[in-house]
């Protein structure tokens, strides 16, 4: 299983603002994406040992992320990554801003698609970072380099992304 490109909730609502998609068109998409949700949690209640060591695992790495560079920074940053158009975890990662939605929740670390940060550098002005998606197996899951730079606004945006 990996990662469909397919619009983020903000991303389709900003479409449809824009006239580029019809009621009908944005239901439908969204109908897809709570599919895709909800065939989660279905998977969580068939295997819940396996769903619990996974749960163990991706608070681990968030813990030791927030430990790092504040629990703030990795949101701002996981959301960042979320805005980018074409980027597979994105589906996981676009409400990672909201402070309600605890930050493991957005970490995958054996259960594909999964999701990991191998390295992130925090400057004040830049943010440099490598992810592995995809597969659960290191040598077929994609991996990608992605330099995120503060804008006029302050808010991280996308400067640079290449895959390894």
């Amino acid at each position: 299983m990996n990662f469909e490109v397919q619009p983020t909730p903000p991303q389709l609502f900003r479409r449809f603002e824009r006239g580029e998609i019809d009621r009908a068109e944005l239901h439908a998409a969204l109908a897809r994406h709570a599919e895709g949700i909800i065939a989660e949690m279905e998977e969580v209640r068939r295997e819940p040992r396996r769903s619990y060591l996974e749960g163990l695992r991706n608070r681990a790495a968030a813990r030791r992320l927030a430990k790092r560079h504040g629990a703030p920074r990795v949101r701002e940053v996981l959301a960042a990554l979320g805005a980018i158009e074409g980027f597979p975890p994105a589906q996981i990662l676009w409400n990672a801003d909201h402070a309600d939605v605890p930050l493991h929740c957005f970490f995958r670390s054996r259960i594909e698609p999964v999701f990991r940060i191998v390295r992130m550098e925090v400057q004040p002005m830049l943010v440099s970072l490598d992810v592995e998606y995809g597969s659960k197996h290191r040598a077929r899951a994609t991996r990608e380099s992605i330099l995120l730079q503060r804008s006029a606004t302050l808010e991280l945006e996308l400067l640079d992304r290449f895959q390894r």
